[in-house]
């Protein structure tokens, strides 16, 4: 290992593509593992993956139906079909059909080579250990209709490939000291890597009424009930689920398998006749305006929900059958439908029960006539119904319509919803567990529920390890952290105990400019209190006492507190604005009775975007601001001071790089759409949000924000015209100077991209710089992905010096035994986690014009200790956070920029969903921009 990290340290890795630009940008190859720090032995969530494999085949498959009807299989394909006779149309297989056309799709490749030793993700792939012998492709199949078992349904299945997938190439190059030609792309190998997915995937895959199979990784086990917890608000229907995740990943002489617990959210399973006895819920008249908003909210979460329909006939036999929900029975759709013989409804009637609906039913030889879905079943089955809403199990034009006595959702149905405050919580209370049971999970219910122990790993020659795997890493000191006296104006300087400190008897380090015009008012909900004035001149004081510049009397508001509805829906809360600006208000605290997004979206908007003015939410509860509570004071003070421009706290020790005032350091993100309805999400902007320091203090980091094409993950040429403007607020800070140094830290970039940024985005940043600086001038750069949405996790394997948290020590830093030698990357825990289990962030090198060429051999250590320190930077709070401020602040910028456009990301019950159409400004740069007044603010804190 260590000739192999000598060697590599010699080297540059060229990033991938044919750009002339890039022939001087090239991934930096780790220069020697780091040395610093306590040394501590741990284990991360992976196991060892072993295996002599040589060579897999991969093929791609299409799976579409033919539109015939056919009672016997038949082949009129190819030299067979009568001439003239043209091809049937087709159409192609989604969906949950396709695992199920595909299921029967390998069961026939075995009827014609028995050795045949296969797997697939049921969508579009096949892995097999030696090629496919196919007597035809494209493959027929015929298979009965689901909703009609004497109709045959005909499907094509036509194999692509096979591509060659190479494992011992890999296994050769991951033992081998010897560096590779091929180490222009990252991730290296990626058809191994996909090929194993596909393998270890099969196995849950298989098992689908058992395992509920979500994205390309994650797995939910619902045998037995699986291991879930209801999420009751408001009626919604949900229930969160623990299962895991799988990925096999490349090590340093080794192939890895990540695994870890992972939790979702389902559809509640079970009776639905027990759903609404529970939730309370009845048919109603259009009169009842309680029971309509219940029904509305419960039709929102049944559609398309997969559910066993039971029936006991009059002979005693049993018989259950499969459907999908179409929805509620409503009224209004049958209005809207073209059908004959259509259902009679009681007048005044939406949602409609079983009294309430009559259907037309024709017997074989008998005269047709309406009856009442009550009287039918009680007749038929000899069951006498309930007022529940019935369920419509056909479509508008043809209903069919079934009682929810009758039907039972099936277990893991995974659903995109955006959760409820109390929903989150309950999220969160359930997922949060200690390090050891998650540990404890991963080594015996997740090797259970993901069949790492089963016999279909050993056909392909595939074993995987029983331990979790075991890896090196080092503790590195906490930092001091300095602020101001409280009687002297001398520093003061404050050592963190577990990356936290506190306040107490100091100010802040730097004061921000006075704040001479403020003030306040109350959002409340009906029948609750406003907080009273003498709270918040309370509060002010306390910001005074903190050193923070501001005038203790505030300009009395027209109005201090107005309802929620009359700030939401009327125009109170935009009149107190247009007040605001007109007398000159700088700040303004609202302090908000519950936490309503509406208002609070409705509040950013105005402030940030409409008037430039200042604003600061706070909870009125009495345990927060209500109360007067020491600890919440402080925490909005330090926003205030940093809206205002000031500095909270910095480091005791300047870091070495920092100390000539030479270099800014950057960090940029991109949000992109999620959870939207089908058809809606390429008509939603992606939002970028880019921030800087402006000076050697790290206290101040002002943002830019703005649109461009949806899902677009590279930034585009206003990238050129935002760095420029983040140099020249640098340069306005500096007497006129420009940074020699650029250390940029890009939030959120999959490994498949890293190529791409250099590529697209490093030469759009030198072209702002060119614009700038002279060409014998030209600053050094250095860029860090830091990614903290990984799987990775590490767990302490001795007691000895542990947190009461039970988690590893703050500090931590792992670069080897879960890496790759060729490539400068290393996982780090900064923070605390007083709960749950600490995810590291990942932070990877992708171009070194600065750490190499200053440190040399210390490059690494002294890159580890960048960032480390500069999690102790976070100016809204007093502990170390778990990524680096300039990553973390600019994840923060893209969420108000979401805020600031609700018509795109408003909250619907079940998913995002966007109340206006196309916007011409998306790509382009435009949407909502924030105000002068604030762009050159931390506005966003």
């Amino acid at each position: 290992m260590t000739e192999l990290v000598s060697e590599m340290g010699k080297l540059k890795v060229q990033a991938k593509g044919n750009t002339t630009a890039l022939t001087q940008e090239q991934f930096p190859a780790r220069p020697a593992y780091g040395s610093r720090g306590t040394p501590v032995v741990l284990w991360a969530n992976y196991f060892r993956i072993v295996t002599k494999l040589g060579t897999l085949y991969k093929y791609t498959m299409d799976v579409n139906q033919i539109h015939t009807e056919e009672k016997a299989p038949t082949k009129p394909k190819g030299k067979d079909r009568p001439k003239g006779q043209a091809r049937p149309q087709t159409k192609e297989v989604k969906g949950r059909k396709l695992y199920f056309v595909i299921r029967e799709t390998l069961a026939e490749l075995s009827k014609m080579d028995k050795s045949l030793v296969m797997a697939t993700e049921f969508k579009s792939q096949l892995v097999s250990l030696k090629k496919l012998q196919l007597t035809s492709n494209p493959l027929r199949l015929s298979m009965p209709a689901q909703n009609n078992p004497d109709r045959l349904e005909i499907f094509e299945v036509t194999f692509h490939g096979p591509a060659e997938v190479r494992v011992d190439d890999m296994m050769k190059y991951l033992n081998s000291s010897v560096p590779d030609s091929g180490d222009h792309a990252l991730p290296r190998y990626p058809e191994v890597a996909d090929a194993f997915n596909v393998i270890f995937g099969f196995g849950p895959r298989s098992k689908v009424d058992e395992i509920s199979a979500v994205g390309s990784s994650r797995f939910f086990s619902f045998k037995n009930g699986g291991i879930t917890t209801p999420l009751y608000s408001d009626s919604r229907t949900l229930q969160a689920a623990r299962g895991f995740f799988q990925s096999a990943r490349l090590g340093t002489g080794r192939l890895l398998l990540n695994v870890n617990v992972t939790h979702g959210v389902f559809r509640l399973s079970g009776k639905l006749d027990e759903m609404f006895e529970n939730f309370q819920v009845r048919a109603a008249p259009r009169t009842d305006r309680r029971a309509m908003r219940l029904l509305r909210l419960i039709s929102k979460f049944l559609p398309k929900a997969r559910v066993w329909v039971n029936m006991t006939l009059a002979n005693g036999k049993q018989i259950r059958s499969k459907k999908a929900i179409h929805s509620l029975a409503t009224a209004s759709e049958i209005r809207r439908s073209r059908g004959q013989n259509l259902p009679l409804f009681e007048p005044n009637w939406e949602f409609i029960g079983p009294r309430n609906v009559r259907f037309w039913m024709q017997a074989e030889g008998q005269e047709g006539h309406y009856i009442s879905v009550f009287d039918y079943y009680q007749q038929k089955y000899n069951v006498t119904l309930k007022d529940y809403p019935v369920l419509n199990m056909g479509s508008a034009d043809k209903p069919s319509y079934v009682p929810a006595e009758f039907v039972e959702i099936q277990p893991g149905q995974s659903v995109k919803a955006k959760l409820l405050p109390r929903e989150t919580t309950d999220m969160v209370n359930f997922a949060c567990r200690s390090p050891y049971a998650n540990a404890f999970s991963i080594t015996n219910d997740g090797r259970g529920a993901l069949g790492l122990d089963d016999g279909s790993l050993e056909q392909f020659g595939i074993s995987v390890d029983k331990h979790l795997l075991t890896v090196h890493g080092r503790v590195l000191p906490c930092p001091g952290v300095t602020y101001m006296e409280k009687k002297k104006p001398k520093p003061l300087h404050v050592r963190p105990m577990n990356a936290s400190w506190n306040m107490r008897d100091v100010k802040v380090f730097k004061s921000g400019a006075m704040i001479e015009r403020w003030s306040f008012v109350n959002i409340v909900p009906d029948r609750a209190s406003p907080v009273a004035r003498q709270v918040v001149e309370d509060f002010v004081r306390f910001m005074s006492d903190m050193g923070i510049n501001i005038n203790t009397s505030m300009v009395p508001p027209p109005t201090e507190a107005m309802s929620l509805d009359n700030a939401t829906y009327g125009r109170q809360l935009d009149d107190f604005f247009s007040w605001a600006n007109q007398n000159g208000i700088q700040f303004l605290l609202v302090i908000l009775g519950n936490m309503d997004s509406e208002v609070y979206t409705k509040v950013k908007t105005l402030g940030d975007c409409t008037f430039g003015i200042q604003t600061s939410c706070v909870q009125g509860n009495f345990k927060k601001f209500g109360g007067g509570s020491p600890g919440y004071f402080a925490n909005v003070a330090l926003k205030w001071n940093l809206k205002a421009g000031g500095v909270n706290h910095k480091l005791r020790d300047d870091l070495d790089l920092l100390k000539g005032g030479k270099t800014i350091v950057v960090g940029y993100d991109v949000t992109h759409p999620t959870n939207m309805p089908t058809g809606k999400s390429d008509e939603v902007p992606s939002l970028v949000g880019l921030v800087a320091s402006v000076d050697r203090d790290m206290g101040q980091w002002p943002s830019i924000s703005w649109e461009q094409a949806s899902k677009q993950e590279m930034l585009g040429q206003q990238l050129v015209d935002a760095f420029k403007s983040r140099l020249k607020l640098w340069q306005a800070h500096n007497k006129g100077q420009l940074p020699e140094n650029i250390v940029i830290f890009r939030d959120g970039v999959s490994e498949g991209q890293f190529g791409q940024v250099l590529e697209k985005e490093l030469p759009l940043i030198r072209e702002a710089c060119d614009a700038l600086y002279s060409a014998k001038m030209q600053p050094r750069f250095t860029i860090v992905v830091s990614v903290k949405r990984h799987q990775t996790r590490f767990y302490p394997t001795t007691e000895e010096n542990l947190p009461k948290h039970m988690n590893i020590q703050n500090g931590t830093v792992v670069d080897r035994g879960v890496t790759q030698a060729r490539y400068w990357d290393f996982f780090l825990t900064a923070h605390a986690a007083i709960k749950g289990t600490a995810r590291p962030a990942h932070y990877t090198v992708l171009l070194d014009e600065i750490f190499r060429p200053k440190y040399k051999a210390e490059a690494a250590n002294e890159l580890e200790k960048f960032t480390h320190e500069l999690c102790y930077l976070f100016g809204r709070a007093t502990k170390a956070v778990s990524i680096c401020p300039p990553a973390y602040y600019a994840d923060i910028v893209c969420t108000r920029a979401r805020v600031h456009r609700p018509e795109f990301f408003d909250a619907s019950d079940l998913e995002s969903v966007t109340t206006a159409g196309p916007a011409s400004s998306v790509g382009g740069g435009g949407g909502k921009q924030v105000h002068v007044n604030l762009r050159d603010s931390m506005y966003y804190i």
